[in-house]
């Protein structure tokens, strides 16, 4: 016993020293590390919202934006945009815009001074759909469903589930519902609430949503969440609409109810990507089972060839502190080792004090991880069709980059399709995806290990490989004389991919 306890520790020493040797100068002080694979996205708010900090979350990692459309007005969000955009044009990147609509989240109404109200544990309290202001004996919601879709008996659940309900009594003529208190909490103005156990009546895809999307198509926006889906009947009319634009925007369905993740297999039929929503998720169900739902609906979404986000309280400490805990660290580590292809930040870079910081956190502890012999590097066989060219021809890219110790894999897409297929089956070597589409190159920020760069195509192959790798050289990307391996068509239009190549960078 005590000499197999003195090997483990060996081990972890070894394995210690490998890490320091890897990632510090000897000292202890942390080095330049390799390209960060796992894409981050980043919730922009009153914190981030300059184009100044924007800059500064781009060159600590960020590579997609998120816009809150539960918060702020349309003009804000132009705003915002704009920074977004300019930030990039002097970074000379392709950042992806992820606009993520409200849903049908209800909300409770006004507080005296917008100051907390802590109600009591046995205490009883009015729940009503008339605008009241809210204290500890009655609360205002903004859904008049409530009479309807609950039952004396289920919980009702405020400000993250930090406060628990039990229905008592409904009284229709009043347009109240009446509960007694089980779990203490305070809240305060416009906090959540869910209904774990009702079935309610309303759509995912509301009024507001409808305004905020018209807002949406006008804009250089690359990806849209849908909030609070059940079933793949929620997301057809957004999808339709989506489709109807011609704007090439793709769908991103947030997985945070009970029957979304049992409905996921026709979810995943008409959208383009899931994100574990695990704020809601873990309300609507039980905090206790969200890490086992996270492994589940990453690996169906990776089955599925689907784009799969990690989202909430990743790094929820760094809103105020500058040092993650620990137990956030190991969140967003085995978050890669699950195999997502993205982690998403909330508050801590929306109203945090430090969101550079907290994207450059992240940005180490995913590059680290990604080092590290955990997750699987071997090449995946995904469920698609190996009979469908693009698919073969990326595998065998994708094998070859392996044999020839991970060169990089240089691809020449119309619709972004083959750099994604070759990001999913965990090309292990640096994607680089030329597209002569501005969306399709940004839209590669949210594909593992891919790097987007815009280049018009002509009908001269040769040519465009000649300035694609002039560009990779510019940016330091490769060396004159390196091997690299090639994919595209004889002709660059959308579907026509047929060949793979492996040659020296500078030569034909």
């Amino acid at each position: 016993m005590i000499a197999s306890s003195a090997q483990y520790i060996l081990k972890s020493t070894c394995f210690h020293r490998k890490i320091v040797q890897m990632f510090t100068n000897g000292k202890g002080n942390i080095i330049k590390m390799s390209i960060k694979k796992t894409k981050i996205i980043v919730t922009i708010g009153p914190a981030s919202r300059s184009q100044k900090v924007i800059e500064e979350l781009i060159n600590n990692g960020a590579n997609v934006f998120r816009l809150n459309f539960s918060h702020g007005s349309h003009e804000d969000h132009a705003e915002t945009i704009a920074n977004i955009n300019a930030a990039a044009k002097k970074l000379n990147v392709f950042p992806g815009i992820l606009a993520d609509l409200q849903g049908p989240k209800i909300r409770t109404g006004l507080t005296a001074a917008d100051e907390p109200v802590t109600l009591k544990a046995g205490n009883k309290i009015i729940i009503t759909t008339k605008k009241i202001e809210c204290t500890d004996k009655a609360l205002c919601i903004d859904y008049p469903g409530i009479l309807n879709d609950v039952c004396i008996g289920e919980e009702i659940l405020i400000n993250d589930g930090a406060i628990r309900l039990k229905v008592e009594s409904i009284d229709k003529e009043q347009k109240q519902v009446t509960c007694r208190v089980l779990a203490e909490g305070s809240y305060s103005s416009h906090k959540g609430v869910n209904f774990p156990n009702a079935k309610l009546n309303v759509p995912s895809f509301t009024e507001k949503d409808k305004k905020d999307l018209d807002f949406i198509l006008t804009q250089n926006v690359q990806f849209i969440a849908l909030s609070f889906v059940r079933n793949k009947a929620d997301i057809l009319p957004l999808a339709s609409i989506i489709k109807k634009s011609g704007k090439h925007i793709k769908l991103i369905i947030k997985i945070e109810k009970p029957e979304a993740e049992k409905n996921i297999d026709e979810i995943l039929d008409v959208c383009d990507g899931v994100m574990v929503a695990r704020g809601d998720l873990g309300i609507e169900t039980s905090p206790y089972i969200v890490p086992l739902l996270q492994k589940h609906i990453i690996s169906k979404a990776n089955e599925r060839v689907k784009i799969v986000i990690v989202a909430t309280q990743m790094l929820e400490s760094m809103i105020n502190s500058a040092m993650p805990t620990r137990a956030e660290s190991t969140d967003v580590a085995n978050a890669i080792i699950d195999d997502t292809d993205a982690l998403m930040l909330s508050g801590e870079t929306a109203v945090g004090k430090y969101p550079g910081l907290c994207v450059d956190t992240m940005s180490k502890i995913a590059t680290m991880t990604e080092e590290s012999s955990y997750p699987d590097k071997e090449v995946r066989n995904l469920s698609c069709d190996s009979k469908i060219i693009p698919h073969a021809i990326c595998e065998a890219a994708a094998w070859a980059s392996k044999d020839l110790n991970y060169i990089p894999v240089v691809v020449f897409t119309m619709s972004g399709s083959t750099a994604f297929y070759l990001s999913k089956i965990r090309n292990q070597s640096p994607i680089f995806a030329f597209s002569s589409s501005l969306q399709v190159a940004a839209q590669c920020s949210l594909f593992w290990n891919t790097k987007g760069f815009y280049l018009p195509f002509n009908n001269n192959i040769l040519e465009l490989q000649k300035q694609a790798e002039e560009k990779l050289i510019e940016k330091k990307l490769v060396k004159k004389g390196s091997l690299i391996i090639v994919i595209s068509g004889t002709t660059p239009v959308k579907g026509a991919t047929n060949f793979v190549r492996v040659k020296k960078v500078g030569e034909e």
